[in-house]
């Protein structure tokens, strides 16, 4: 097994964590909507809420995948992963094990327990860990429909479409809810950031899903520009607030 050792932030402080390389074996595979799928593995590994992982597609890819890393009510490992190319596909439908390096980026810490979840159906993994462990409610916004089995297996509560999404924002802003987390396409996550956090009224933080070619800051490819100077993804995020990405 290979380990080294990279920051986490928890909100508060900065500690060290070790990330390994692990062999992971598929338990089950849901469907999220037609091209979306929640993965759990047999394996059980430790990490923070708002970390992700770097998963190996063979020869189906020249580098590695990231994705959001879940866990389901027993601790197994889940990742959601929607199927846009050879190496995602080979994720969801290879019978191998899995090979990935995890757990990577700075784990996530809410300011106090008043907040909800916003996610995309290729985040849902993400989401309902985040929303188990800090009991917070969830929402899943996507532009298609959802298997209507994990909806009443998670009892999800959903949005389809653009003008609900906009319209759900809008009844958000005005709740009393204090702060939110979104993870999906990056215009989802500008749109509700500018949406939400305009004149102050709620905090909103993002988990940025860039492109990158290790996870462990090596190759300096996931890059982004913030209010305090250029970060990299995998090592200052993947969560950041949304008005240091959006002004």
């Amino acid at each position: 097994m290979v380990s080294s050792s990279i920051r986490q932030f928890d909100g508060s402080s900065e500690k060290k964590t070790k990330y390994n390389v692990f062999e992971l074996s598929k338990r089950e595979i849901m469907e999220i909507t037609v091209d979306t799928f929640l993965i759990t593995f047999e394996e059980k590994i430790d990490f923070s809420p708002g970390q992700f992982c770097m998963v190996d597609v063979n020869d189906f890819g020249l580098t590695r995948k990231p994705f959001t890393l879940g866990s389901d009510a027993e601790g197994r490992i889940m990742i959601s992963v929607k199927i846009v190319g050879a190496g995602t596909e080979y994720i969801v439908k290879t019978q191998n094990k899995l090979n990935i390096l995890a757990p990577l980026g700075r784990g996530f810490l809410p300011p106090n327990k008043n907040g909800a979840i916003i996610v995309a159906p290729s985040c849902l993994a993400e989401g309902l860990e985040l929303s188990r462990y800090f009991d917070v409610p969830l929402f899943v916004a996507s532009r298609t429909n959802l298997n209507d089995d994990i909806v009443q297996h998670y009892e999800l509560n959903y949005i389809i479409g653009d003008y609900d999404y906009i319209y759900l924002l809008e009844k958000l802003k005005f709740s009393n809810f204090e702060w939110f987390f979104v993870s999906g396409s990056k215009k989802m996550e500008e749109i509700t950031t500018k949406h939400l956090s305009a004149e102050g009224i709620k905090e909103v933080f993002v988990s940025l899903n860039e492109y990158m070619a290790c996870g462990i800051g090596a190759c300096k490819g996931c890059a982004v520009e913030t209010t305090s100077g250029i970060k990299h993804v995998c090592q200052d995020g993947p969560v950041f607030r949304g008005d240091e990405i959006w002004r």
